[in-house]
């Protein structure tokens, strides 16, 4: 009776660890809590300078969460990556939020819903500090040429970095 209970928690000892080591985990992962209003034009600032990356690649994702009242079935992010005084990298980004039949595309069970862009692949950090992401939207009405100022809809923006050969 012993050995049956020493076996049966050695297996499931092993086989937890098995199913972790199976799961991909985020090196960093950050979000920003968005008020009522939603997302702003100006920039959100993610500091990486404790962040411990070797010179192995990196990938870089966006991550959005948003509810049923955002308007728009798209968006436009400029993400930033700064190391020191440098912009390393800048990218004006576009993302489909909605299919065409009007439902959300990302992840969740409520009503709000999250979105893991894609942003960069195989990015290797610079070592100079400080090292930041800056992300902000630049969403504009149909004929107008001012941007929106606010994103109603838009309940946190974050930042996931995620080793490649994961």
């Amino acid at each position: 009776m012993v050995l049956i209970k020493k076996f049966s928690f050695t297996f499931i000892l092993f086989l937890l660890l098995g199913l972790n080591c199976c799961t991909k985990q985020a090196s960093f992962t950050s979000y920003r809590s968005l008020g009522s209003e939603g997302m702003s034009a100006k920039p959100y600032v993610f500091e990486l300078n404790d962040l411990s990356i070797d010179n192995t690649p990196q990938n870089l994702f966006i991550r959005l969460r948003n509810d049923n009242s955002y308007p728009f079935t798209n968006i436009f992010l400029i993400c930033t990556l700064k190391s020191g005084e440098n912009i390393v990298l800048e990218d004006t980004l576009e993302y489909t939020m909605a299919a065409p039949d009007g439902s959300w595309l990302g992840k969740g069970f409520t009503e709000v819903k999250e979105s893991k862009l894609w942003w960069k692949e195989g990015v290797v950090f610079p070592r100079e500090k400080p090292v930041v992401v800056e992300i902000s939207q630049a969403m504009r009405n149909n004929g107008s040429a001012e941007g929106v100022s606010s994103l109603k809809g838009i309940v946190s923006v974050g930042l996931s970095i995620e080793a490649q050969n994961q």
